[in-house]
């Protein structure tokens, strides 16, 4: 990847393909703090926390590459930030080179899809998904942005010890995030601490399966979170079911039986890119119609 500087901002070369609308609409962390998206535009504004203080960085699709502007100097490591935020490093020639030849799916491959927007850090993306578990989106974005004003700084996401040093009683006010307050702050205080190091989650070294149980581990984060999460990191072992996915699939595919079995077999034969290719199939529509608006779960 290559980052070179561009009229007032920079430009960071990608892949091909590549859309920059189909990964930032990936799934909803563009509906949540400190994300900020203009359709209309192809500009996604974030503030993202430095030395300094916060500052807010706006990406803007641009032929072959993403332009990267910011209202004032930073010493933010933009090509790193970028990397992770439009998932560039993930490989994906495998899974589009299975998806090119399988009508439903043949889309993904022409547009590049199967890259997912992710936050700059692991940890705002496992707090994220905490915080998404057995509630509508209303609510999880309700507390993304309770806790992104009570506790981050300048509209940057707080950071691990900005949690870890409150009672759960302060959290659990503030954010309003019930019996997932207790999890949080356990999760806030083992990151912190060191005890939790996120570094070894995107390791290359260790299995999906090795890595899912580290998350597990965790408490609060099930199946659900766990997989999803494997989602973002670039492993597609898992399908992350919940009632959401179950009923969009049933609704595209119907039939009787166990839904769970019928997804296992639908999409057994992209092997790795399992999970990948099942959400790409339940989320064509978002795509097609290119829906304005913000995301509705």
């Amino acid at each position: 990847m290559t980052i070179a500087a561009s009229g007032s901002g920079w430009r960071i070369d990608v892949p091909a393909p590549f859309s920059f609308d189909t990964v930032v609409r990936s799934h909803g962390w563009y509906d949540l703090p400190p994300f900020d998206y203009d359709s209309a535009r192809r500009e996604l504004a974030l503030s993202v926390a430095t030395a300094d203080g916060a500052v807010t960085l706006r990406f803007h699709e641009r032929e072959g590459g993403i332009a990267v502007a910011s209202a004032k100097p930073t010493d933010a490591p933009l090509a790193a930030l970028a990397s992770r935020i439009f998932s560039l490093s993930v490989d994906l020639r495998r899974f589009h080179a299975r998806a090119a030849e399988d009508p439903a799916l043949a889309w993904s491959a022409a547009r590049g899809a199967g890259r997912f927007l992710r936050a700059p850090t692991l940890w705002e993306d496992s707090v994220k998904m905490l915080l998404t578990t057995n509630c509508s989106w209303a609510a999880t974005r309700g507390m993304v942005v309770r806790a992104v004003e009570r506790f981050g700084i300048d509209g940057a996401f707080p950071a691990p010890e900005a949690i870890a040093r409150r009672r759960e009683s302060t959290l659990a006010a503030a954010i309003r995030s019930g019996y997932r307050t207790t999890a949080l702050l356990a999760f806030a205080r083992n990151v912190a601490s060191g005890r939790v190091d996120l570094s070894e989650w995107e390791s290359d070294r260790l299995e999906s399966g090795e890595i899912r149980e580290r998350i597990l581990a965790q408490r609060g984060f099930g199946p659900y979170a766990a997989e999803g999460l494997l989602r973002l990191i670039g492993r597609h072992d898992f399908f992350a079911i919940d009632s959401w996915t179950r009923t969009k699939f049933r609704k595209l595919h119907p039939g009787r039986g166990s839904v769970d079995r019928a997804i296992a077999r639908r999409y057994a034969r992209y092997g790795e890119f399992r999970g990948l290719a099942f959400w790409l199939d339940l989320t064509r529509d978002w795509h097609e119609t290119r829906a304005a608006g913000k995301f509705a779960g």
